[in-house]
């Protein structure tokens, strides 16, 4: 009867070290699979972290490059009221310098008007130099 008792309790004892290596076994695993699932979310959080800094970026990128074309719209139509400025007081430059000859107010013929359209052309030609020469532009 000791025998069997002893045989019993040797059962007894390999099923409970095999339960217990059972339950250390499934703890591992567990545990390994936790570990697995940490690693996976943080590479998925990293991920998601530079795809987010890259929209971020992406959107600075844009705001830059609308600031840019702002600024640049807007220096361009500053040149460009520059310019009309000039040229209205270039005109009036001329305006007020031109004097046309006396004879042609009144043309007498085809070739007297062919004649004062050449001397204001070169009259024109001839402030446009000066003009030049001086920077007003």
């Amino acid at each position: 009867m000791k025998l069997i008792i002893q045989i019993a309790l040797g059962i007894l004892l390999a099923y409970a070290v095999m339960g217990l290596g059972f339950l250390a076994f499934t703890a591992y695993l567990e545990h390994e699979a936790k570990m697995q699932i940490q690693e996976a979310l943080m590479e998925v959080k990293a991920k998601q972290a530079i795809q987010l800094r890259n929209v971020q970026l992406s959107k600075q990128d844009k705001i830059e490059q609308r600031k840019q074309q702002i600024i640049a719209e807007r220096n361009r139509k500053q040149r460009a009221i520059k310019k009309s400025e000039d040229e209205k007081f270039k005109q009036e430059a001329w305006l007020k310098i031109y004097k046309p000859r006396p004879d042609c107010e009144t043309y007498t013929s085809d070739e007297h008007m062919v004649e004062c359209v050449e001397y204001r052309s070169e009259q024109r030609r001839k402030f446009e130099a000066a003009y030049r020469k001086l920077n007003i532009n």
